[in-house]
């Protein structure tokens, strides 16, 4: 199964366009893990499998989404600043094995407890030193999955060891900032 993984567009509905119509034909599942900030008739959204709501949504998207083995939600109800404690529960409740997410806007992608946690960064621009936006094309064929980031715009894969490594090391210093403001 192939699988186009978004998130935190937040209005660039120009980016979500081009990615949309580029991967529309190509993947098995179209994933958008939140912050669209697109009403649900949106035509563009609607040609997602999966949309699920993130904390600049309005619309009644849901929560998250359970699809066979495979979460999707955006993390913000489920604390991801603080680490993952919240989304392994919800993961062992619905007794999934992969977890899509958002809300961050750093791309990752990590394991905890046998749960794949993947998050494809966003869509608009994610933080860190790189500057660009990025999404995921995850590829599960037999049990096995592999995660490949690609840019915003011009669609060409990304220097993982960057983006993953400095995403780690974002996420744990936003871990240590919460801690410190009491969250």
């Amino acid at each position: 199964m192939k699988i186009l993984v978004v998130s935190d567009s937040h209005l660039y509905h120009d980016y979500l366009d081009q990615v949309t119509k580029k991967y529309q034909n190509e993947v098995d599942l179209m994933v958008h893990c939140g912050d669209s900030s697109l009403p649900l008739h949106d035509k563009v959204i609607q040609l997602y499998d999966i949309a699920v709501l993130g904390n600049h949504d309005y619309d009644p998207y849901p929560q998250y989404t359970v699809y066979q083995n495979i979460c999707v939600t955006h993390g913000h109800l489920y604390h991801v600043y603080e680490g993952y404690g919240h989304l392994i529960q919800l993961c062992h409740q619905n007794h999934c094995q992969i977890c899509f997410h958002g809300h961050t806007h750093v791309p990752t992608y990590q394991i905890h407890e046998g749960i794949h946690f993947i998050n494809p960064g966003s869509l608009m621009m994610n933080r860190g030193s790189y500057g660009f936006g990025t999404y995921a094309i995850v590829n599960i064929d037999k049990g096995k999955m592999t995660v490949h980031y690609f840019h915003h715009q011009t669609h060409q894969p990304v220097d993982e060891n960057l983006i993953l490594t400095e995403g780690n090391d974002l996420l744990e210093e936003f871990k240590t900032i919460v801690k410190k403001q009491g969250y």
